[in-house]
Formats: structure tokens, sequence, C-alpha cells
């Protein structure tokens, strides 16, 4: 039998903010058990903890969807670490965990876990934003400031618009911008709160929308800095994102992002993390 956890991450309350099952045990299991697993649980995430293989790291994590395998793990590392140090395999504090061969620093704790990154965030060149806004159903003269393509992981095709874009937008599944543009994440950002309300479609990752997604959260770091949107160029600046609303899964997603000269350098993403269910599954293909 394999033993799992059920967690909402971003959120102090039970079912809502973004639901992540987690293994943490799953040495033994083939990548097909995994996909296996992540298909029966059918959550957006499932987390499976094994051994670590780089040096410094304390455990490894590989991060199935229903479809497949994601290589980041970003959001994952916030529930991750908080299951680990709630049922006893991790010790609180700091730790590093690995992830698709990148190790990702994570302070943990039983209630709610913070990721940082560091190093220089990903900027793609331009592009025309045209075909995602229009499989959004939106339109150029809704964005607000010019998008930008860029993060701390993946590199996330950021649209800053208005309230009512934001609130009235709605993905087309089946247009075919998603083999190119896997991903749209709109924001409408309030300056004097530091707050962005955020929607992220994501059908080229299988996600038609996230309730929260910790990935693109450090990547509006990384945006706000590039927009020159966060006073100082120097420091540390903190702001906030809220996401889920929209889906009946509202997330608040703590954020921070350290600037030098006015460039990123690292963002940090913390939130709370609700337990919800345990429980054990057959192992697949065996009785």
């Amino acid at each position: 039998m394999i033993g799992y956890e059920i967690v909402d991450m971003f959120t102090d309350v039970p079912f809502d903010g973004c639901a992540l099952a987690v293994v943490p045990d799953a040495k033994g299991l083939s990548e097909a058990d995994m996909l296996a697993v992540a298909r029966e649980t059918a959550l957006t995430e499932t987390a499976f903890v094994l051994p670590p293989e780089l040096p410094g790291s304390a455990y490894r994590v590989r991060v199935m969807t229903p479809a497949g395998e994601s290589p980041f793990g970003g959001h994952s590392a916030v529930g991750t670490a908080s299951v680990l140090v709630r049922t006893g395999r991790l010790a609180p504090g700091e730790a590093m965990q690995e992830c698709g061969g990148r190790q990702l620093t994570v302070t943990a704790g039983p209630d709610g876990s913070a990721l940082t990154v560091a190093g220089t965030p990903l900027l793609r060149p331009e592009w025309d934003p045209g075909p995602l806004l229009a499989a959004c159903g939106l339109s150029g003269s809704d964005l607000t400031a010019p998008p930008h393509l860029t993060g701390f992981g993946p590199a996330f095709h950021f649209l800053p618009v208005g309230d009512e874009a934001l609130a009235g937008a709605s993905a087309d599944l089946t247009d075919p911008v998603w083999e190119d543009c896997p991903d749209a994440v709109l924001v409408a950002y309030d300056h004097e709160n530091r707050t962005a309300r955020v929607r992220v479609f994501a059908p080229g990752y299988g996600m038609p929308e996230d309730p929260a997604c910790a990935s693109a959260a450090l990547g509006l770091g990384a945006w706000l800095a590039r927009e020159k949107a966060l006073p100082g160029a120097e420091g540390r600046h903190p702001y906030r994102v809220l996401q889920g609303e929209g889906l009946g899964r509202p997330a608040t997603l703590t954020c921070a992002v350290d600037l030098r000269e006015g460039l990123a350098t690292a963002a940090t993403v913390h939130g709370r993390v609700t337990a919800t269910a345990s429980g054990r599954l057959a192992a697949p293909g065996r009785p």
C-alpha cells in the first residue's frame, strides 16, 4: 500500500487554495506507478518524495500531473516540505529540495513553508502577445503595461490587464497558440498596496487554470523589477499575490523580490499549508 497526504496550499481554510497530493515515501515506485497514482488522485499535481541524488539535497521530488511529469515543482515544494515536517520526516527550518536536477531552498514548517530561488531571471526576446490575448478572450486594448516573458524557473507570459479584463477572461483550450505559448499569466497589479490579482491559464502544461502557482508568483517579482514597479532599486521588496477566487479556491501567496541595482536577483514565496486528507492506495498493477 502507498501512503499519501493531501494538503491545500496558500490557505488556512480546508478546500480553498491549491490542492496537492504528496507521497512521502515513493521508493520502489516506477514512473508508470507514479503516473497511475497521479491519475487516481486526479489533482493538478502529485509529489513523490525520493532519496536525494545531488550533494546537499535533503530529499528529491518528482512531480506528476495526470498527463505527465512537471520538471520544476514550484508550488509543490511548499506543500511537500510542510508535509515532511508535519509527519516527522524532515526537521523544521531550511532544507534543500531536489527536483528535475535542480536544487531549491525551502524553509519548512508544519503549517506553512517558503520557497526561495536565486539567480538571473530568464528574459526572452520581444514577442507578439496578440494571439495569446485572443485565446484568453482579450485584445491589445486590454493591456495596461508592456507584456514580458520572464521568470526564475520556467519563463511565463505575463499579460498586465485591468480588473474588468481579468474577471472576464476565458481561455479557449482548443486554440493552437498553447502549443508554442503554454501559459498566460494575467496580472491586475495594485501599486499602492503591492498586491497582484492573478489568473494563470496553462493549457500547454495540462492545466486549464491554476488556482495558485508559486512559480508564476516568483516570476512576477522579475516582471515588477523590469517594469520598475517597486520603490527603490536596492533591497528586499514585499508583494502579495491573490489567486483562485474565480475558481472558488481563493489563495494568498506572500512574496518578496530582492533587487540589486534595479535588477531582480532572488525571489521568495511563502504560503500556509492546510492538511485535508490522508490515506493509503493499492500499488498500481498489484493486488
